[in-house]
């Protein structure tokens, strides 16, 4: 069998293949590796299984949703932020994205003002409660990041980011805007 882990140069061992099988059956491997969409399925293979676990998680531990703690991470690094400007920057649907902001309003993790230049806007700020919770939230997020890379030596993690970047930057070329 011919996959795309066969050059030598991607040093996947037969124990690492065993394993990934072990895991997620064979069928994991061909759809990983030998078909015409394995590049695609890959990426989507490593989000929902970084996402799927670490949602669940939080989701519990402190009933927060995916769209909760998007809406508070975007805040995080830009708080007057519309419901509009989180869809737009995550790809999350309007409806999920306006759920949550009420949810999140509700526990008080953000308040909901008005832009005087423009009524209609409701600006989101994060409250003290939400910045507090994201510093308990993020540092899952991190430790999840660095198990997932611990695969990669320094040059491998350098290579693999600059690589991610250069897909993600072509990005306008080939998604068609919300």
């Amino acid at each position: 069998m011919t996959t795309d882990l066969d050059p030598p140069s991607d040093a996947i061992s037969a124990d690492a293949i065993s394993a990934l099988t072990e895991a997620f059956g064979p069928l994991s491997l061909t759809m990983l590796t030998e078909t015409d969409l394995s590049p695609a399925w890959r990426i989507s293979f490593l989000a929902n299984f970084f996402t799927g676990p670490i949602y669940a998680r939080i989701q519990e531990r402190y009933g927060l949703s995916r769209p909760g703690f998007v809406i508070l991470f975007s805040l995080s690094q830009q708080d007057g932020l519309v419901a509009r400007d989180i869809c737009l920057v995550t790809g999350l649907p309007k409806n999920s994205i306006s759920r949550a902001v009420t949810e999140l309003e509700i526990e008080e993790l953000i308040v909901r003002d008005t832009d005087a230049a423009d009524r209609r806007a409701k600006p989101l700020n994060l409250t003290t409660r939400g910045r507090a919770l994201l510093d308990e939230v993020v540092p899952l997020f991190e430790a999840r990041q660095q198990a997932m890379l611990a695969a990669l030596d320094e040059a491998e993690a350098a290579e693999f980011n600059r690589l991610m970047n250069k897909v993600v930057f072509a990005m306008p070329s080939w998604v068609q805007p919300i």
